[in-house]
């Protein structure tokens, strides 16, 4: 072997070891923390081992997580990016991470069922919930999202923009308006409503988080 080719192979060598080596780090690093649960929150790492948390608590979250909540159970979990995320009764979402070059890394929750309440914390943040029709996408704003049986997606903005998207279709929706992602069809035009009601149902669970 020459001494040119030797070099080159050194470098690649070096190089694919540092990707591998920043890889490796990105996935074994926390991407957030489920702090609180009224009755019990189901987390189901990759390997398919559970863990569960009960009251307040400081259980890491890693990529790829499924995170389960019962008829009788919400949880609260925060990402280590600034955003908070509550879940309410029989909600089920698989935490999912974009990385695009030189850009923020987008948080994503991948919502097969239930409801969602979220809010960005400490200026803009790259986030997304996507669900089985539609898209949620966010930079700083506090928003509802219900997913029901069918799979219709029904989005609450309480503050801020949210861009909310189908196949078919993206409509930015405002502060104190409602909108309906149903299969096949573009999300429904925003419609006034009272937003502040669509975070009724995280009360309880954020005054026992305090």
């Amino acid at each position: 072997m020459t001494k040119t080719t030797a070099t080159g192979t050194a470098i690649l060598t070096l190089s694919f070891n540092l990707i591998f080596t920043v890889l490796a780090s990105a996935q074994g690093a926390p991407v957030g923390t489920a702090t609180n649960a009224i009755g019990e929150l189901v987390i189901v790492r990759t390997d398919g081992v559970q863990q569960r948390l009960q009251g307040k608590g400081n259980v890491p979250l890693y990529e790829g997580d499924v995170l389960k909540t019962d008829g009788s159970s919400q949880a609260m979990i925060e990402f280590v990016d600034g955003v908070t995320v509550a879940l309410n009764e029989n909600t089920n979402f698989k935490l999912l991470s974009r990385w695009e070059k030189d850009m923020p890394v987008v948080r994503i929750l991948r919502l097969k069922q239930g409801e969602v309440w979220a809010k960005t914390n400490g200026g803009p943040k790259r986030f997304e919930v996507e669900t089985p029709v539609a898209t949620a996408a966010v930079k700083e704003t506090e928003f509802n999202l219900k997913v029901q049986d069918d799979g219709q997606s029904i989005l609450t903005v309480i503050e801020g923009v949210v861009s909310f998207g189908t196949p078919f279709g993206t409509c930015p929706i405002r502060t104190d308006t409602i909108s309906y992602g149903v299969r096949g069809k573009k999300c429904t035009k925003p419609a006034a409503t009272d937003a502040k009601t669509a975070k009724s149902w995280t009360d309880a669970l954020r005054t026992t988080g305090k």
